[in-house]
């Protein structure tokens, strides 16, 4: 008699295994009771598109299986650890080419070069590089991010705002994914609850994180990237001068020259409602020279010991016969503020500053305007063929004109073979030719990319796609970083990139 004897072994994210030896190389064999997350895995077997109870399945992950980390997540504000040593540069050939999108993986379509991975899941515990995974889910509705270099050199934070609740459902707030030298993940925790939908935000020069909400009555909150007390919200002075809160989008800061004493900083607040104005905040002239002498810029924004703390608001005036292009002022009257919103610039949300240029998107009307904050003269333009659509000496003023690209979210792209709306990473050069980076291929994702971020050694692209709650990792196939630069103006708009 002939025995036929098949051996079945089993590749990442697919069932059912019995030990490390049914999965295919390095990956091991996660054991479960009952639908316990697998690390890394959307929702069990991604074959059947369904989760089985007591289904193990096969995973990348460490030596064993991943057990839940025994401290509750609370990295301490000195995590000053040793990290693994950097990886060294690579000698090999170039592969990336932005916009040629060639490959499909983790229901994206990428540009030819780059991989895609899952590393967090609305709901889900976070797989972390030890094998274990974090003691508290991801949370819901990942909005507005940044990163933040760790204090002491090696790893770094990406933060998210979430932007669940209303104004009366106050489960909303930040979360952080920590990471260490070698981009792997270490932990996640909330430095933030308790407050309402926040949406984006925006960091300050002593790295700290500005979160908004987007409510009615909404304020913005000032976060360390490793509070150990998320409960605790400290209200900064931003949108609170008479307006008694507001739906706050985004903010951005002018600091440009620091050791200038006849030089102010400013910090600029947008508003995502129909007369919601375009706020300009410039700190207590005594809470900033007590900041400045002894390094600790933590009341900054908290305080106005002297009261000579400065909101006003922007006033456009567009030039006779042209309607792209004026002039503007600054106003202490917030009434002249919302009727020259209402008038110009409806619903804003998306808010960068660079080189003393300030960018601000307006979705209603779909709308790019850059104010040029010493000139005191603004130019806008349309976005329904995209940001900066014949518009490339902008690019260049932020990039140069070494052939970098400028990157940034934008939402509402038609096309893909899904018929999905295309979301997702896109960019621009100095000549103006635009290129889709990446964009969702599956009718498992829809809706809005945000959070776009790079790690310090921009060897990680980072992005979030807010309906499902996955957060992204990206990279290049040849270990190379990305260049470039990247702009928080996420909006929306209507047609694809003219070729």
């Amino acid at each position: 008699m002939i025995m036929l004897v098949t051996f079945l072994v089993i590749i990442e994210y697919r069932g059912d295994c019995d030990n490390d030896d049914d999965c295919v190389g390095d990956l091991k064999c996660f054991h479960r009771s009952r639908t316990e997350a697998v690390p890394g895995c959307l929702s069990g077997d991604s074959t059947f598109g369904q989760d089985t109870s007591r289904r193990d399945y096969c995973y990348r992950g460490a030596t064993s299986s991943p057990t839940l980390s025994t401290s509750p997540t609370q990295l301490s504000n000195s995590t000053c650890a040793p990290t693994p040593a950097a990886s060294p540069s690579p000698t090999g050939p170039a592969t990336y080419i932005p916009g040629q999108n060639t490959l499909v993986e983790a229901d994206l379509s990428l540009s030819t070069g780059l991989r895609a991975e899952v590393i967090a899941v609305s709901g889900q515990r976070v797989a972390l590089s030890s094998g274990q995974v974090s003691a508290e889910p991801f949370h819901g509705k990942p909005d507005g991010a940044a990163v933040f270099v760790d204090e002491c050199g090696g790893g770094w934070t990406y933060v998210s705002n979430s932007e669940k609740g209303d104004s009366s459902k106050y489960t909303g707030g930040v979360g952080a994914l920590y990471f260490n030298a070698r981009n792997e993940v270490i932990g996640y925790k909330m430095i933030q609850k308790k407050t309402r939908r926040n949406c984006s935000g925006g960091r300050t020069w002593w790295a700290t994180w500005l979160t908004c909400e987007e409510v009615s009555g909404g304020g913005v909150y000032e976060v360390e990237p490793k509070n150990n007390n998320p409960s605790i919200k400290r209200k900064t002075l931003l949108g609170q001068n008479g307006r008694n809160g507001g739906a706050y989008e985004g903010v951005a800061y002018d600091n440009r020259f620091p050791d200038d004493v006849n030089f102010r900083p400013k910090f600029f607040l947008t508003e995502d409602a129909p007369k919601g104005p375009l706020e300009r905040f410039q700190p207590s002239l005594q809470a900033l020279a007590d900041a400045k002498a002894s390094g600790d810029y933590s009341n900054l924004l908290h305080i106005d010991p002297d009261g000579t703390a400065q909101t006003d608001y922007l006033v456009i005036t567009p030039d006779t016969g042209i309607n792209t292009q004026g002039t503007f002022i600054w106003t202490a009257s917030l009434r002249d503020g919302r009727r020259n919103a209402r008038a110009y610039f409806r619903n804003c949300e998306g808010i960068d500053v660079r080189n003393g240029m300030l960018y601000m998107t307006c979705k209603v009307d779909k709308l790019l305007f850059i104010l040029d904050l010493d000139a005191m003269t603004y130019t806008q333009s349309s976005t329904i063929k995209g940001a900066f659509n014949d518009q490339p000496d902008q690019i260049a003023s932020i990039t140069g004109v070494n052939g970098d690209i400028l990157y940034f979210c934008e939402d509402g792209i038609k096309g893909g073979e899904s018929g999905r709306s295309g979301s997702g990473v896109h960019a621009r050069d100095a000549t103006g030719q635009g290129y889709t980076i990446l964009q969702d291929e599956s009718e498992k994702i829809k809706g809005e990319t945000t959070g776009l971020a790079f790690s310090p050694d921009r060897k990680l692209m980072i992005v979030a796609y807010q309906h499902e709650g996955r957060i992204y990792k990206i990279w290049r196939e040849d270990g190379r970083p990305f260049g470039g630069q990247m702009l928080d103006i996420r909006y929306h708009f209507d047609d694809t990139f003219a070729t």
